[in-house]
Order: C-alpha cells, then sequence, then structure tokens
C-alpha cells in the first residue's frame, strides 16, 4: 500500500485537517510473484473506505495498531483514516462542524486528489467505540454518499451510555460532554440518538446504506449494541449483527476489521 500522510486546510473545521490515506499499490510480493496488478491504470478507481478512531484517539491508531494496510491490500481498497478528536463526528455545538468534515467535505476532496471512486456503491464508512457512533450517525446522514455502514463495538445508544453508571461513561471530560451536546440528558427524540435518526429517515424514504454491527460479549458496550439492534429490528430495518468473545481492545477489532472487510462487497 502507498501510505499517504496528508494535511490540508479544512474550510468545515477552520483549521488544518490531518488524514492517513491507504492505497493499494505495487508491493514486493507482487514483483517476486510475477502478479500482474494494474494499480496505475490512468481510469481506475478504488473503493474507498473512511475508517473512525474511538475516543481519545487520532488517525493514526489503525495503522498503528492493527493490520489493515495489509487487509485493505488484500482486498484492493484505498482507506481514510481522518481525526475526528472527542467530538463523536456530529457538528459540535461548540466546536468543529466534524459531521460537515468527514460526511461531505473529506469524500469530496478525496476523489480530486486520489484515485478513489464517488460512486455510492463503492464508498464506505466504519469505526469502532465512539467512531462507531460517527459511521452510523454520518452514514445515515449522508445516505447518497455512503452504501455501506459498519461499526465495531459502537456506541450505539448514546443516550443510555451516557446517563449510565459505566466507568468510561463517567470518565468522559465534562467539556467532551459539554461541546458535543446541548443536552446530553435529552438526546433520545433527536437526531442525535441513532434509532430516532433511523426511524427519521425511513419515514422520509431514504434509501438506507447496508448495515453491519459487530460487538464482544464482554465488552463494556455490549448492551449499547443490543439495544441498538433490538430498534433496528423493530423499525423493520436489516442489520447484519456478529457477536464474539472479547472486549473492549485492539485485539477484538484488529480481529474483526477483517468480518468487516469479507462483508463488504
Amino acid at each position: 500500500m502507498a501510505h499517504i500522510d496528508c494535511s490540508f486546510y479544512s474550510p468545515s473545521l477552520k483549521k488544518n485537517a490531518h488524514v492517513i490515506v491507504f492505497l493499494p499499490s505495487m508491493s514486493a510480493d507482487d514483483y517476486l510473484e510475477n502478479r500482474e496488478v494494474h494499480y496505475y491504470d490512468k481510469d481506475k478507481k478504488y473503493p474507498v473506505l473512511y475508517l473512525l478512531h474511538g475516543s481519545y484517539g487520532d488517525c493514526l491508531d489503525w495503522s498503528l495498531r492493527t493490520g489493515i494496510e495489509r487487509y485493505a491490500q488484500d482486498k484492493q481498497i484505498a482507506v481514510v483514516m481522518p481525526s475526528g478528536e472527542n467530538s463523536s463526528y456530529v457538528n459540535m455545538a461548540h466546536g468543529e462542524a466534524y459531521q460537515t468534515y468527514i460526511g461531505k467535505e473529506l469524500p469530496e476532496f478525496m476523489v480530486k486528489m486520489f484515485p478513489v471512486s464517488e460512486a455510492r456503491e463503492d464508498t464506505y464508512i466504519a469505526g469502532l467505540s465512539m467512531g462507531g457512533y460517527g459511521a452510523y450517525r454520518i452514514g445515515l446522514e449522508y445516505p447518497e454518499t455512503f452504501g455501506y455502514i459498519a461499526a465495531l463495538s459502537g456506541a450505539m445508544d448514546m443516550p443510555g451510555l451516557l446517563c449510565s453508571n459505566v466507568a468510561h461513561a463517567q470518565k468522559m471530560p465534562a467539556n467532551y460532554k459539554a461541546a458535543v451536546y446541548r443536552d446530553h440528558h435529552n438526546m433520545a427524540g433527536t437526531r442525535d440518538d441513532l434509532p430516532t435518526l433511523l426511524k427519521e429517515q425511513l419515514e422520509a424514504g431514504v434509501t438506507l446504506p447496508k448495515l453491519y454491527m459487530t460487538c464482544g460479549t464482554e465488552d463494556f458496550i455490549y448492551p449499547s449494541n443490543e439495544a441498538f439492534y433490538g430498534k433496528a429490528c423493530e423499525l423493520g430495518v436489516q442489520v447484519t449483527y456478529e457477536k464474539f468473545p472479547g472486549v473492549h481492545g485492539w485485539d477484538y477489532w484488529d480481529a474483526h476489521i477483517k468480518d468487516v472487510l469479507k462483508w463488504l462487497p
């Protein structure tokens, strides 16, 4: 894979944005095994996965802690890993517009600068934990852009999680909550709540992206996934949901990002 460390000015964020981009490219194995792979054809456009980090992370997390570079090379897809800070990937009440940045501006930038497809069926978004919430939030807000959404250990029931006594939620910085939510105790029934957003998009007649979830059965966030899946089923929405033994950590995400890639077309 070509590994590109990219920085550019983002009008949505009103500051420079940092993105890691992986593009399929010639490898030593291709050379040694005489593989004829046409990476550099003039009109070639790769499917692209926008891959989001979790809370307290950044754009380097996936590349440093998993084998996503190798997995994407095998799949022959591009991977775009932006930094989203502790934003939950929403347009923050007192901060940057990360939803607009990743849902609209970043895909537009990518198709202009790199050989990636702009077709909906070739454009995917996924993330872990906070990034799982962000993937669903952005994918459902921009269904004309993203054809597939996946969450790994996603914060799928954000109102319940933030109002719970789960230690991770309680340790969330006060300014993080204030920046993301005007009143995080009243998220239910708003578009900040994924089941509500899903229901509103259904009622609007939107063609939904295909949906995938995976979560470890020993993960503290497992009840959040169960709750969202149950509500999606009540709405008649098809979600591919896979559960495996595991906790909230990189061993699980490294293993099961491969399941996400297998699920993608």
